[in-house]
């Protein structure tokens, strides 16, 4: 093995650690513990508000950490336009979050921890950028291993407390506060450059196409909170939680994905499209098969009360997971050779398809309606960037870009 394949190699392992670190804590010890706690109702109800949380995030920090990454081939862009474009757009989606949850905020005070975990969540996912412009992935890995860090601290002072916000609060500061003395992204956060105006037009063009992406990907808990329950949230939730979780893990494969192709600046061709998609369809269904048998057993270990109750769902939850991993990498894919208006096109039409199959068939069909509306959704989409892919990636010569 080369030098550089195994710089690769060891970044991807970095990658996948640290989101292996931050997820592990959330998902083997937060939330079962806070299940046992609250019960499956209250849990829902937490999930349905950080489900609006991560929604905003990445819809607005990964898609101007992405856009910095692209827009760098072409432009001379500053720290401050990016921070302040950040900082615009995450107090609108704050102030849509503060409409949408208002009936499940007690207080002022809750309102404001609400808040502000929203505004350093978005700023987390945005902050990574300083790793991944890098390719510095080890400390990608202690940046992510920080938040994980955050969480078990903030589960102590949830304890003493009884309020759940601060486990969230907390593990976005611990990474932020690691990036604020090890990075630069956050330098002269205000000082804007004559690239101010193309990050917003780009920014605004990705965030809305992530806001589609990311409203598709919690869907279950916009929709099973209000059409069903807070129950049915954490049934959705727990019966989904290793495809979503490895979800999670690719997204790291697909920044250093992206990262290498647009440093290299090489194209991607019809050719080396149709290779990383075959590719990525042999993992997507090695993932199938590791979620058909970890599932049940996870369930059992973790949330034994809810064994019985979600094993009728869990072949088709994790069916529409995988193919939620395998459109994210194709996406990621397909991004770098076309102009990000065909995502947000693509992501508006799945979106319309999505709402109009799930508010049918939950109504109709309850839970296992709903599962299989989303299902039938991801199918529709994997086949339009498949298609958008081959017919864009067939225009573009495999040359290196000027």
């Amino acid at each position: 093995m080369d030098a550089q394949k195994k710089k690769i190699f060891g970044n991807t392992l970095y990658t996948i650690g640290g989101a292996l670190v931050l997820n592990g804590v959330l998902q083997l010890f937060v939330y079962p513990k806070l299940n046992a706690r609250l019960g499956a109702e209250a849990l829902g109800t937490m999930i349905y508000m950080m489900g609006l949380i991560n929604i905003l995030g990445p819809s607005v920090g990964q898609a101007l950490n992405n856009s910095r990454l692209v827009v760098r081939r072409t432009h001379e862009v500053t720290n401050g336009d990016y921070d302040v474009t950040l900082l615009f757009f995450t107090a609108v989606g704050l102030a849509v979050i503060a409409v949408l949850a208002r009936t499940s905020l007690p207080d002022a005070g809750t309102v404001f921890i609400m808040a502000l975990t929203g505004l350093l969540t978005v700023f987390r996912f945005y902050g990574d950028v300083e790793y991944r412009m890098s390719l510095n992935y080890r400390r990608y890995f202690i940046y992510y291993s920080a938040a994980g860090t955050g969480y078990l601290i903030g589960y102590l002072i949830f304890l003493l407390t009884g309020n759940w916000y601060f486990i969230f609060l907390v593990g976005e500061a611990l990474a932020l506060a690691y990036l604020s003395l090890k990075g630069t992204v956050f330098k002269d956060f205000f000082r804007t450059g004559p690239g101010f105006k193309i990050v917003e037009v780009k920014g605004l063009t990705l965030v809305l196409s992530y806001l589609i992406t990311n409203t598709t990907f919690n869907i279950d808990r916009l929709v099973l909170k209000n059409m069903i329950g807070g129950t049915a949230v954490t049934e959705y939730y727990v019966a989904s939680l290793i495809g979503k979780t490895l979800v999670l893990l690719v997204a790291p494969v697909n920044t250093i994905i992206i990262s290498y192709l647009t440093k290299e600046k090489k194209a991607l061709g019809k050719s080396r499209f149709l290779k990383f998609s075959g590719a990525g369809l042999l993992v997507a269904a090695a993932f199938f098969g590791v979620c058909e048998a970890a599932t049940p057993v996870f369930i059992r270990l973790f949330y034994t009360d809810l064994a019985e109750a979600t094993a009728p769902y869990i072949t088709v939850i994790n069916l529409t997971q995988i193919l939620s991993v395998l459109s994210a990498y194709l996406f990621i894919l397909v991004l770098t050779f076309t102009e990000a208006r065909w995502q947000l096109i693509l992501q508006c039409a799945h979106l319309v398809l999505l709402a109009l199959l799930v508010f049918t068939m939950t109504g109709s069909g309850g839970l296992m309606g709903f599962s299989c509306a989303v299902l039938i959704a991801n199918t529709f989409r994997i086949a339009a960037v498949l298609v958008l892919g081959l017919l864009k990636a067939g225009r573009t010569k495999e040359v290196v870009c000027k």
